[in-house]
């Protein structure tokens, strides 16, 4: 059968090169020579134990994960950036919240105008859909399979293409639903073409703007699934710190750099004939040295503005998870003792 030839080349190529309970032979075995005793028999070892019927199988190439009660290994996982991920998720959200914005913005006149109008968010769409199944191939066989919880991420992450397809096809039936004017044959029965006109555009109107509220609604539940996988794989990430990635070591000032960016507000100046300078959200300076740090470890990124002059910049899921993971214990401040109770007025009377 296919699918047990696939699985045997599978498993050989991770080395498990044997099959339970059967023994594998090796193509020719030379007889050893006897001569006066001392030589090691052909079925035993030198020091006189017997030796094993089959060779030890070779070790595994890779580090396999196994299926739970399964003595058969699966496919190696992959090891990825799992904060970059989380960082491309938000990206796609945001692109297909300001399709959704776009869609919604559209005109249900039927007409050319619907036509030109629909025609390049169906393209949109599609290379959303595209980017969608590039993030979900990404995770599925990565070691983020191995966080408990994830399964759920996956599932919806893969709802996204479903949702996101099901957007273009309402848009696509919007398009097959939209008359158009064209001359009738030449040979047909004399017709009032204003009269005509003018009733299927009545008919189409309510249809079209179904078709394009309904696209509208799967797109915006497809930005809503794409900031939840995101926030569920820091979740996930943060439940089970055995699974984090590797992050590096920030210094107590770093530290309090990039809560500071944090906050939000943060932003670079940049003019073609004047140094470089950082303002955190309250105006203070932000020293560059610590902060070109943060940027080449990718906790921070320089959001991409058509002018150069004033940048926006952003904490990443990186620098997020190491503000999490990283979070220096503060020693709380001893209370102040409490002043002696004041001395109660007795009215010059005795106590």
């Amino acid at each position: 059968m296919s699918g047990g030839r696939c699985r045997t080349e599978s498993v050989s190529r991770l080395g498990w090169n044997h099959r339970p309970g059967l023994h594998h032979r090796p193509a020719s075995r030379r007889r050893e020579p006897v001569g006066n005793g001392s030589a090691a028999r052909p079925c035993q070892r030198a020091d006189g134990r017997p030796k094993p019927l089959t060779d030890p199988p070779a070790p595994p190439l890779f580090k396999v994960a196994r299926i739970r009660n399964s003595p058969e290994p699966i496919i190696p996982l992959r090891h990825i950036d799992l904060p970059l991920q989380i960082d491309l998720l938000r990206e796609l959200g945001a692109d297909f919240t300001a399709l959704h914005t776009k869609v919604t913005a559209l005109d249900p006149e039927p007409g050319s105008d619907l036509l030109r109008q629909v025609g390049p968010q169906i393209l949109a769409i599609h290379d959303l859909v595209s980017r969608s199944l590039v993030r979900l191939s990404v995770l599925d066989g990565s070691q983020y399979t191995a966080v408990p919880g994830s399964r759920v991420s996956l599932e919806t992450l893969s709802g996204i293409t479903a949702s996101a397809s099901i957007a273009a096809s309402q848009l696509a039936r919007a398009i097959g639903d939209n008359p158009l004017d064209g001359a009738l044959f030449a040979d047909g029965p004399p017709t009032d073409e204003e009269f005509v006109r003018q009733t299927r555009h009545t008919e189409a109107a309510p249809v079209l703007a179904k078709s394009l509220a309904t696209a509208a609604q799967h797109l915006e539940l497809s930005a809503t699934c794409c900031q939840y996988t995101a926030s569920a794989i820091i979740r996930d990430l943060t439940e089970h710190p055995e699974h984090r990635p590797d992050l590096p070591e920030l210094s107590p000032a770093q530290y309090s750099m990039l809560e500071r960016i944090a906050c939000g507000g943060t932003r670079r100046y940049a003019p073609l004939k004047s140094p470089v300078r950082i303002t955190d959200s309250d105006g203070r300076p932000i020293h560059p040295k610590p902060f070109g740090r943060l940027e080449k470890e990718r906790l921070i990124r320089v959001a991409r503005t058509p002018r150069y002059v004033s940048q926006d910049v952003v904490v990443t899921a990186a620098g997020q998870l190491a503000l999490d993971f990283q979070k220096p214990h503060r020693s709380q401040a001893p209370s102040p003792a409490k002043p002696p109770p004041a001395p109660r007025n007795t009215g010059g009377r005795k106590p």
